[in-house]
C-alpha cells in the first residue's frame, strides 16, 4: 500500500512525534514519489480554470489555480459578478510535496489585496497559523496533508510525482475547524484515494479513484486526474470544503498559458467581469 501518511488511524487529540527519523524520511518518501526521476511535470506557466459548485450545478463559482513556477502554487477564487475574491498562495516543500508556507488574502476589483490568514510549517512540523491578531501552533503535523478548503490544490500538485499511482494513496486532511472561534487548524483525520479505472470522460484521458474516510467525515465521492501529465482534473465529494456549499463539485473547464506579469490583469479582470 503506497501510503502518504505514516502515521494510521491517529486520533485527534494524540500528540504527534516532535523528532522524526531523517533516514526513515526519505526511504519513505523516495518509495512514494521514486528517485527524483519525476523532479519536474509542465505544469508552472499555465493557469487551470475549474468550475466549483454543489453536486447538483448550484452555487457555481470560479477558482484559477496558476502554477507560477516548481513548487510555488496560487489559487485564485470569486463568483461572477462579485467584485471581491480570495487568493491563497502556497510554496511547496520540495521533498514532501506538501504546503511549508500559505498565505490568503482578500482581493478586490481594483487589485487591492488584504492578508488575512499566514500559515508557517517548521522543519520539525510544527505549524504556526496567524489570523489577524490571533496566533496558534499546531504540534507537528502529519508527514503527508492537504487542505480540502484549498479544493486540493496541492494534491494536484503532488500527484503528478506520485510514482504508484495503482497502489492506495492515503494522506491527512487540515483545515481550520470553523465552528470554533477563532477557527482553530484541525487534523480532520486520514483519506485514502484507492484506484478503480481508466476513465474518458471530459474529453479528457483519465485515472478515477475512490476518496473518503475519516478526513472527509465518511462523506467522500470519486477524482480523476489525467492520465498522461497529471493533474487534477474534477472530483465529486458529499463532504462541502467550506460555508455556502452543501458538498463539493470541482471540474476543469479550461488550461491556458500564463506569464508571470499577465497574471494580475488576469484576476482584475475576472473580478470586473459583468460590471
Amino acid at each position: 500500500m503506497a501510503h502518504y501518511n505514516q502515521h494510521n488511524n491517529r486520533s485527534q487529540n494524540k500528540k504527534y512525534p516532535q523528532k522524526r527519523s531523517s533516514v526513515l524520511l526519505v526511504m519513505a518518501l523516495a518509495l512514494l514519489f521514486g528517485c527524483g526521476a519525476q523532479k519536474s511535470k509542465p505544469l508552472p506557466g499555465r493557469v487551470f480554470i475549474y468550475e466549483k459548485s454543489n453536486l447538483d450545478g448550484s452555487n457555481k463559482g470560479k477558482i484559477a489555480v496558476y502554477y507560477e513556477g516548481f513548487g510555488q502554487i496560487e489559487s485564485f477564487k470569486w463568483h461572477e459578478g462579485n467584485k471581491k475574491g480570495t487568493k491563497v498562495s502556497a510554496d511547496m516543500d520540495p521533498n514532501s510535496h506538501t504546503v511549508k508556507h500559505f498565505e490568503v488574502f482578500r482581493v478586490d476589483h481594483l487589485g487591492n489585496e488584504q492578508l488575512s490568514a499566514v500559515l508557517d510549517v517548521a522543519e520539525d512540523g510544527t505549524i504556526k497559523i496567524n489570523l489577524g491578531e490571533h496566533e496558534q501552533l499546531f504540534d507537528a503535523g502529519p508527514e503527508q496533508w492537504h487542505s480540502y478548503d484549498f479544493d486540493f490544490a496541492s494534491l494536484g500538485y503532488a500527484y503528478p510525482m506520485i510514482k504508484e499511482k495503482d497502489k492506495p494513496i492515503s494522506f491527512n486532511v487540515l483545515d481550520l475547524d470553523l465552528k470554533e472561534s477563532p477557527p482553530q487548524l484541525k487534523d480532520f483525520g486520514e483519506v485514502e484515494m484507492r484506484f478503480l479505472e481508466q476513465e474518458n470522460k471530459w474529453s479528457r484521458n483519465l485515472l478515477k479513484y475512490t476518496i473518503d474516510g475519516p478526513g472527509l467525515d465518511h462523506r467522500g465521492g470519486h477524482i480523476w486526474f489525467e492520465k498522461s501529465e497529471g493533474y487534477l482534473v474534477a472530483f465529486e465529494i458529499e463532504k462541502p470544503d467550506e460555508p455556502g456549499y452543501k458538498s463539493g463539485k470541482l471540474l476543469l473547464k479550461e488550461v491556458l498559458p500564463m506569464k508571470k506579469q499577465d497574471w494580475p490583469a488576469f484576476k482584475k479582470a475576472a473580478l470586473n467581469k459583468g460590471h
